[in-house]
């Protein structure tokens, strides 16, 4: 029996991470990953929805990473000095967190990202009934060292005092990963992996190497949208609504694009 995360509509949703997550190097605002997100549950759901989009570009998960002291004033402060302001202030119904990325790019120690995190999520839920989503990194071009190195140009931000956030190798951030997975599992969290569906998929990103474009962002959203519909309950309710109360079924649906013989047929039968 598949276990049923949540039963009620979500009327606050809240997500917090970083650049990817704000919705950077998206053309069209509609395809941010968090609007996505958000647009496909007022879609399907009764209920309306509020949506706080608190990522912000340049966030780390606390001022211990090690590239913490490299941000600009725009990426501060780090999610550990700010998630009761952003969150549980806010009283969510759902919280997507979303990091990993800039921390394992400065080559954070997972041990050390997971106790901030753990700190975060443990704390969001004593302080709110929130449902918590923790999201994965993405993946980069730089924890691929073969096509990181075959770069004819490499970003403007791998030199200089960011070149921090330039560490490479896919270690690291795979053991974020499943180390973030075993903390959902903890804390009774769904989790959304981001890395495996992302790999090597050079094409969803943005020609920094870094953030993702408008199709990345989109596949991103959609991604953790699945997770959230085949784990909880409240997004079906509306379809069965509808299912019931325009008595739809077999005989009148589907056949869309289909052949006119072949829908002429079925409706025969």
């Amino acid at each position: 029996m598949i276990k049923d995360y949540f039963k009620n509509s979500v009327k606050k949703m809240i997500v917090i991470g970083e650049s990817n997550a704000f919705g950077m190097c998206a053309s069209d605002s509609r395809n941010e990953w968090a609007q996505t997100v958000a647009n496909l549950i007022r879609d399907f759901q009764d209920e309306p929805l509020i949506f706080l989009n608190n990522a912000i570009p340049s966030n780390v998960i606390s001022p211990t990473s090690p590239g913490y002291k490299y941000l600009p004033d725009y990426g501060l402060p780090s999610a550990l000095e700010r998630y009761k302001k952003d969150v549980i202030d806010q009283n969510p119904d759902l919280t997507i967190i979303a990091y990993g990325l800039n921390d394992s790019r400065c080559g954070n120690p997972v041990n050390n990202f997971i106790e901030d995190l753990q700190k975060i999520v443990s704390d969001i839920k004593k302080e709110t009934k929130s449902m918590i989503v923790l999201a994965s990194p993405y993946w980069n071009t730089q924890y691929n060292e073969e096509i990181w190195n075959n770069l004819k140009v490499k970003p403007e931000w791998s030199v200089g005092e960011y070149a921090t956030f330039a560490k490479t190798g896919r270690d690291l951030v795979w053991s974020y990963v499943t180390e973030i997975e075993k903390l959902s599992h903890k804390h009774n969290c769904l989790f959304v992996d981001l890395f495996s569906p992302t790999e090597n998929c050079i094409w969803l990103l943005h020609e920094d190497n870094c953030h993702f474009n408008d199709i990345g962002q989109k596949v991103i959203g959609q991604i953790i949208f699945n997770k959230i519909a085949c784990s909880c309950s409240f997004i079906g309710k509306k379809s069965k609504r509808i299912e019931i109360e325009g008595n739809f079924d077999i005989s009148n649906t589907g056949g869309t694009g289909a052949k006119s013989r072949i829908i002429e047929g079925w409706l025969k039968r």
